[in-house]
């Protein structure tokens, strides 16, 4: 369960969850730095953690040192896939589901929510490319919070745990607090 709640909110590949120690997080600057090595793209990913998810993680983590795997232990790609498989099962979902069935639903819903492609696209651990690639370096960690603070309030809503949240189908308006 915890591997899926991962999954769903950052929209990661189960490599980079599977790999993932405790010193990938820094609750101090709220973000999950997952290496180079644990990337398939090659390159370094970093993403926000949302606030409202710091007492779970932390939960999560318990008096884990330092070097720990988030999720206990290394689980290989098949026990994920099978752990989904029962997962599917479970909630006699009509159709299988992949773990990346659940990046590609986390793509799509955040591009529909308005969050600007080129965020999405980081926020996945894709590269950029072309000219943007040579040129651009940016982390756009900014613009990578306030999505994932929609994404958040969107799952809130979906799992009924909403209090007084009014989703807004645009970004805009969390633009518009980046200033």
């Amino acid at each position: 369960a915890n591997l899926l709640k991962i999954l769903i909110i950052f929209g990661c590949r189960t490599q980079e969850i599977r790999l993932s120690t405790w010193k990938e997080w820094d609750f101090d600057e709220l973000t999950w730095t997952v290496p180079e090595s644990n990337s398939k793209g090659g390159g370094e990913i970093i993403r926000p953690i949302p606030p409202r998810l710091v007492s779970w993680l932390l939960d999560l983590k318990g008096n884990a040192n330092f070097d720990a795997v988030v999720l206990g232990e290394i689980k290989s790609g098949e026990t994920v896939s099978q752990m989904c498989r029962r997962m599917y099962a479970r909630l006699k979902h009509d159709a299988p589901w992949t773990p990346h069935d659940l990046r590609r639903t986390f793509s799509t819903k955040l591009n529909d929510l308005g969050i600007a492609p080129h965020v999405v696209e980081q926020m996945l651990g894709h590269k950029m490319g072309g000219v943007m690639a040579v040129y651009n370096r940016s982390q756009y960690l900014a613009e990578k919070r306030a999505a994932i603070d929609v994404w958040m309030d969107r799952l809130d809503l979906l799992a009924d745990r909403s209090e007084n949240v009014v989703l807004l189908n645009t970004y805009a308006a969390t633009r518009s607090a980046l200033g």
